[in-house]
């Protein structure tokens, strides 16, 4: 049986119990005292042994229907089938990022959004040398490198463009469509955020001999606060400068909006990310910080790496690390939004790409791929005859679309 079937039992056997509960027993109006009460009396007997029946079956299917679920979820594959395939029509240039429950093709000529039958959502052409994307929840946008021009997009398709009067080095996204963009003016940088309609809201500016070169940026998913990692020479030596910035009322009176900061000496930090609207993190040589708060960022945690970090991913819950292993090549740890360690794991395949799809982890290079659970269970790897350009999850714990170079499979594990 199905985890839809028994969920259809359940329901069924909750709407007899509902029904049982209104049955009503009629006598007749000639019943003396000592009728009533042994009417009553056999009444309670019969409601009470129904709603016992029922409440046992209603325990012995939810019974199947978590042992079933756990089958499903301990499951392990080793082969697949191919269920659908499409004939790919895009360049060899072109690339792909997840974007809800479609895939986003973009190249230097323009962007794309499928379904997962290949049938087109919308498209847009533009002419970007060098195009950077960026999505978060919603949200979509595209800007050329060192070029003037940006544009958003939601699922419906473009929503705004943006010209802009100097040379964009980063673009973030919030998931509403609020757009940040670093732009680089001399021995200054600035930072202007815009709304989906294009118009201006906040600008700012840093002077690089004060507050360093700006290394990574991350606007958090309510588009209120901003994370900018600066790389700084400090006493002679190279560190890290993490500033937050606040958009709303909270960084009104604060100059240039920035509400908290912390400099970590003789420790590069090129990477910090907004995992949502509250929760962010930082990665360096052998530092990993997470921040907690609304309005205000505040250290939670500091974890100590002792191995070279070798590749770093994440998405709105957790963060992926692989350094070297030690009886294999490579060792995987998963961190929460807390810092909690949720799994530790070795490896040997040579990965070129490792990415949070769904609920799962995906490991793969040219031909091979490695497929774990969010707790770090193996339960599939396998390889394939054509090159893999891209991997993701479709649905389920078995549907996966793969694009190779010169078509689309939708494949089921098996």
């Amino acid at each position: 049986m199905t985890e839809d079937a028994i969920l259809q039992k359940i329901k069924y056997i909750l709407k007899r119990i509902k029904k049982m509960s209104n049955i009503q027993l009629f006598r007749s109006n000639e019943n003396t005292d000592a009728d009533l009460a042994a009417y009553e009396k056999n009444l309670f007997r019969h409601r009470l042994r129904n709603v016992l029946i029922t409440t046992g079956a209603v325990a012995v299917v939810l019974l199947c229907f978590f042992a079933l679920r756990t089958g499903i979820q301990n499951r392990t594959f080793d082969s697949y089938e191919v269920v659908k395939s499409y004939e790919r029509v895009d360049t060899v240039t072109t690339q792909y990022t997840e974007f809800q429950d479609y895939v986003l093709k973009y190249s230097k000529d323009g962007i794309s959004c499928v379904d997962s039958d290949n049938e087109p959502v919308w498209s847009q052409t533009y002419n970007m040398q060098a195009p950077m994307v960026h999505v978060c929840r919603n949200s979509v946008a595209v800007a050329e490198e060192n070029g003037m021009e940006a544009m958003i997009f939601d699922a419906s398709g473009i929503q705004g463009t943006i010209q802009t009067r100097l040379p964009i080095c980063q673009i973030c996204v919030s998931s509403q469509g609020v757009l940040a963009v670093l732009l680089e003016d001399g021995d200054l940088m600035r930072l202007n955020l815009y709304d989906k309609g294009g118009n201006e809201l906040v600008t700012a500016k840093f002077e690089l001999q004060d507050v360093g070169y700006p290394l990574r940026m991350s606007l958090s998913a309510d588009a209120t606060k901003l994370a900018v990692a600066f790389l700084q020479v400090q006493d002679g030596g190279v560190g890290t400068c993490l500033a937050f910035y606040n958009f709303s009322s909270v960084g009104e009176n604060q100059e240039d909006r920035l509400v908290a900061s912390k400099i970590i000496k003789d420790v590069v930090m090129p990477k910090v990310e907004y995992m949502d609207a509250t929760h962010c993190f930082a990665l360096g040589t052998g530092q990993l910080l997470l921040f907690e708060g609304a309005q205000i960022p505040e250290l939670k945690q500091e974890i100590t790496l002792e191995k070279e970090i070798l590749s770093v991913f994440h998405s709105e819950k957790y963060i992926g690390i692989v350094m070297e292993g030690e009886e294999q090549n490579y060792a995987l740890q998963v961190y929460d939004t807390q810092g909690s360690l949720q799994f530790e794991t070795e490896f040997e395949l040579d990965y070129q790409t490792l990415k949070f799809s769904g609920d799962h982890i995906l490991i793969y290079n040219e031909f091979e791929c490695m497929m774990l659970t969010r707790k770090g269970r193996v339960f599939y790897q396998g390889s394939f005859e054509e090159s893999i350009s891209n991997l993701y999850h479709q649905s389920g714990n078995s549907r996966f679309i793969i694009m190779h170079a010169s078509r689309t499979d939708q494949i089921r594990l098996r």
